[in-house]
């Protein structure tokens, strides 16, 4: 039993490295080696996907060591029997490959004269890492080591640079060179470069830190420090001004912060690399590091090697951006200055009223090859679109919303979980996190996702909520979603009241009712004496097809079959009148 047991885990695993689930896949291989340590299936599953040619024994030790120092006695010789390659299709890193970053670090030792240097100005060296699989693996097993072991500089050596962070479709090679990997795309950058100067603005609060680093990179040939700045404000304005390649940024400062300074850079300014120095040597810092375009990560005092080889290969990046779009044609306007989009906030005064139901079908409608649909699930406690559109995401919008004024469509995309129809999905935090997202935030990030779809659907909670009611300001249509029922109706009409005290434009507001059974004793011709509102869109109740596509996690509108049906027809009604907002960018009653 115990072997099947661990089998069934172990296809588990498979499965979710296949389906790029690498968190998932490795607290299943940590599960199955807590139970048996010497089960050959997990440690095969291993060596295929980090062994990096190294062999089998060897792997198996160092993983050990590395991670199980405990167990090492527990290791028995075994004979490794090659599985086919296929079994796991090599694919592009992972959003959490290119978020922590973990590279090889040279074995190469510095100079005594450098080491000696280094103690002098900048502070002793740091331990390296054993090998590039121990730093790789720091993904799989349950120890994840320091930030500082696995975020390391590279060889100096222009022909063994290899990308970071960023997969190649960031750094897209011109049409004649697409099938040149991005590794020898650098390097033929910084052969290009030879002779240029990487120029380069120091960022810290602290004036000896500033000096010290611009006495030790004045020996280099290939860097120059143009500039220098004591916080986050003077480092955009003199990145603005200077237009350098490289930025060295910490992170804790006074009046803005490394890490918001690093995200207004790359917004306004992509072609500046931006390598971080922080004595903050914490897994956290790292990601928000990355998340906010930093190219590398050092932790203070760095080695002088590290130091220069994450100028260099940050100027090589910088260079080769620059080779194919050069800054004097880059705007410097942030996008959300020119929204396009429409966003359309679902809303209704009394739970129940089917808002989910209503948006994850208007977004399954108005999503085409010609107009892109995010879904933002606004409930931020309690949200069912992940339930309406089966989908799971461990990232949510807690990973934008407190930097909603510093995005760029690269982090949008990696934080969002695209359905099959092609609609986007914003998934709400865990349930006891949703009260860090504030409603100015929520207000910022809803209107920066209007600049890259088309529809930004929000569905709301119940509740006149702070963020509920950033959304109902910030909308070009409001659907108002009521049922038959006596407190339904009750509700609405005094929503309906205060939309002059909330300063809201009652022109915007469109009435859809729902789960219509004129049994109740109220038809269609009543609606409006009813509702004081006349409605834009009646959907019929249709208590079966609307159980099954909500518990097969199958919209109505996503099935021909269902989208025919009378329920079907009436979300059409809501679909065709959103639509007119692209005709009529003031609907009117």
């Amino acid at each position: 039993m115990a072997e099947q047991s661990l089998g069934k885990m172990l296809a588990e695993a498979r499965k979710a490295y296949q389906a790029k689930d690498k968190l998932k896949g490795a607290r299943l291989v940590d599960q199955i080696l807590q139970r048996d340590f010497t089960y050959q299936g997990v440690w095969e599953l291993l060596h295929q996907l980090y062994g990096g040619g190294q062999p089998f024994g060897e792997f198996q030790k160092s993983f050990t060591t590395r991670f199980y120092p405990d167990k090492l006695s527990l290791l028995k010789p075994a004979e490794f029997s090659r599985q086919d390659a296929a079994a796991i299709p090599e694919k592009k890193p992972s959003f959490f490959q290119r978020l922590l970053r973990i590279f090889k670090r040279s074995k190469t030792k510095p100079a005594a004269a450098k080491e000696v240097e280094l103690n002098e100005r900048i502070g002793p060296p740091q331990p390296a890492p054993k090998s590039q699989e121990d730093a790789r693996l720091a993904l799989v097993g349950g120890a994840v080591p320091p930030t500082s072991q696995m975020i390391k500089s590279q060889p100096a050596n222009p022909s063994k640079v290899v990308a970071q962070t960023n997969s190649p479709a960031e750094v897209g090679p011109p049409p004649s060179q697409e099938n040149i990997p991005i590794e020898n795309r650098v390097t033929q950058a910084m052969a290009k470069a030879a002779g240029q100067k990487i120029r380069v603005v120091l960022v810290d609060d602290i004036a000896q830190t500033r000096e010290t680093i611009m006495r030790t990179l004045r020996f280099q040939e290939d860097i120059e420090v143009v500039g220098a700045a004591s916080n986050g404000r003077q480092a955009i304005q003199l990145v603005r001004e200077l237009r350098p390649d490289v930025v060295l940024m910490d992170v804790n400062m006074p009046d803005m912060d490394g890490i918001a300074a690093t995200a207004r850079i790359k917004r306004d300014m992509p072609n500046t690399e931006v390598v971080i120095l922080t004595v903050q040597d914490d897994l956290d810092y790292l990601r928000r590091s990355m998340l906010a375009g930093a190219r590398d990560f050092l932790s203070k005092p760095p080695m002088i090697d590290d130091l220069i080889q994450a100028i260099q290969r940050a100027g090589a990046y910088a260079f080769e951006r620059r080779s194919r779009q050069p800054d004097f044609l880059l705007p410097l306007s942030h996008p959300s200055q020119s929204s396009q989009g429409k966003i359309i906030t679902v809303f209704s005064p009394r739970g129940g009223s089917g808002c989910t139901m209503v948006a994850v079908n208007l977004a399954i409608g108005l999503q085409s090859d010609d107009a892109s649909v995010v879904v933002v699930d606004g409930d931020l406690q309690f949200g069912d679109v992940s339930v309406l559109f089966n989908t799971q995401s461990k990232l949510s919008i807690l990973d934008l919303a407190p930097r909603a004024d510093e995005l760029d469509p690269e982090i949008v995309n990696e934080v969002l979980k695209k359905h099959p129809s092609g609609v986007k999905i914003l998934h709400p935090p865990r349930p006891e996190r949703s009260e860090l997202v504030t409603g100015p935030q929520f207000k910022t990030l809803c209107s920066y996702l209007s600049t890259l779809f088309s529809y930004v659907i929000v569905d709301t909670s119940h509740r006149l909520n702070e963020t509920n009611l950033a959304a109902l300001d910030v909308s070009d249509m409001i659907l108002l979603v009521s049922t038959l029922d006596i407190p339904s109706i009750s509700r609405v009409r005094t929503f309906l009241n205060m939309v002059p005290m909330l300063n809201l434009k009652p022109e915007k507001i469109s009435l859809v009712v729902n789960q219509f059974d004129p049994r109740v004793g109220i038809t269609i011709e009543k609606l409006p004496q009813a509702f004081g509102k006349e409605p834009t869109a009646i959907i019929p109740l249709a208590n079966l097809p609307v159980s099954q596509s909500v518990n097969n996690g199958l919209p109505i509108l996503a099935r021909r079959e269902s989208a025919q049906q009378p329920v079907g027809q009436g979300l059409l009604q809501i679909v065709r009148h959103v639509k007119t907002l692209q005709e009529n960018p003031n609907p009117t009653d």
